[in-house]
């Protein structure tokens, strides 16, 4: 059987990579087609492979935001006509691919565009009148909407990380979906390391956009006098220190041992945003910290309040800080929480995504 892999673009390494990183482990010999590559950014298990890119398009990585209206005629221009199974992994066109009649396509899916659907408060600011580049990205934004729905018919079956997604894909595609959670690497975890930050205090931690609302926990937690550390780093940084007070600390893009060291050292971690999953929350729960999450979005699959961790109600100062003033870390067991994050070990994702793939290929024949 002739297998390939379908990613949107290969230029950081978070969440989404990681997930490819481990279907790959599926399909040893498979090759990877993506519209964008920066192998500098990869792993090795991701770099040796076979993978595959125009190196026309990719010379013009650098303005791939720029090019999104373009690029759903540039996943269709992939030659994946001869291949029996496809497996894309999307949050934006790969899903899109133009296959042969006999060619079974799996789509692993983070989200459906955020950008053109219910998240783009967070990509472009509104504005009070009238303004044309408003009007080009709205328009622009019909039309990928139309031909995003109209792709969605050339997936076989859907996999979805939470139910939080497969809502989303049940609403804009009008297609049901199979929820299997994102595989984490809880076993980092294991092994006891110094966080860089001493004292008490509470962590926030990933890539610094705006939809994760670390401005809602830098507000929150200044207003307390609590200590809040922010790890990571992103677009929003300058944003973000610009709210920043004296019981802000931020530790930028923190070493292996130093973000294991951070999670294992925090009395809870703060989730504030409306995510399709979060890994990062995982990785807390591994380290035996509680949540304290918005409830909303990809948070409803993993808090379970007394048990992982609490939530707030709305995404508002007064409510997060509510929340805050009445956590109290000794309420949850380490031990616990360590156990409930072995459930999303990468072994139980891939059983269980042979699982899919295999119904898929019997259904079909």
């Amino acid at each position: 059987m002739r297998v390939a892999f379908v990613h949107d673009w290969l230029v950081t390494y978070r969440g989404g990579e990681r997930v490819l990183e481990a279907l790959l482990e599926l399909f040893p010999e498979a090759p990877v087609f993506t519209l964008f590559y920066d192998a500098k950014k990869m792993p090795k298990s991701i770099r040796d492979r076979d993978v595959r890119v125009d190196p026309w398009l990719n010379a013009l990585r650098p303005l791939r935001k720029i090019l999104l209206p373009l690029l759903p005629s540039a996943i269709e221009s992939m030659p994946l006509e001869d291949y029996d199974l496809v497996i894309s992994t999307s949050s934006c066109v790969a899903k899109g691919v133009m296959l042969g009649p006999d060619t079974q396509h799996l789509c692993y899916i983070h989200s459906p565009m955020r950008y053109i659907w219910d998240q783009r408060q967070h990509y472009f600011t509104p504005r009070r009148q009238f303004h044309p580049f408003e009007f080009v990205v709205h328009l622009l934004s019909k039309k990928l909407r139309l031909w995003d729905v109209l792709s969605s018919t050339r997936v076989d079956r859907f996999v979805a990380n939470s139910a939080f997604v497969q809502k989303r894909v049940k609403r804009y595609y009008g297609r049901d979906s199979k929820v299997i959670h994102p595989p984490v690497d809880v076993e980092r975890f294991a092994e006891s390391h110094t966080s860089p930050i001493q004292g008490s205090y509470v962590l926030a931690a990933g890539a610094f956009v705006s939809y994760k609302r670390f401005d809602l926990a830098i507000e929150a937690c200044e207003r307390l006098g609590k200590t809040l550390v922010v790890a990571g780093s992103g677009p929003e940084e300058g944003h973000l220190r610009k709210l920043a007070g004296k019981h802000t600390k931020f530790v930028i893009k923190p070493s292996h041992e130093e973000w294991v060291g951070l999670f294992q050292g925090a009395e809870a971690f703060l989730f504030p945003g409306v995510e399709d999953f979060g890994i990062t929350a995982i990785e807390a729960l591994a380290a035996g910290t509680p949540l304290i999450a918005l409830k909303a979005g990809g948070a409803l699959d993993f808090v379970l309040p007394g048990q992982t961790g609490v939530f707030f109600e709305k995404a508002e100062v007064d409510d997060l800080v509510e929340v805050l003033r009445g956590f109290k870390a000794e309420d949850f067991s380490k031990d616990a929480l360590r156990s409930f994050a072995q459930t999303f070990q990468k072994q139980n994702f891939l059983e269980k995504m042979r699982v899919e793939i295999t119904e898929m290929i019997r259904t079909r024949s």
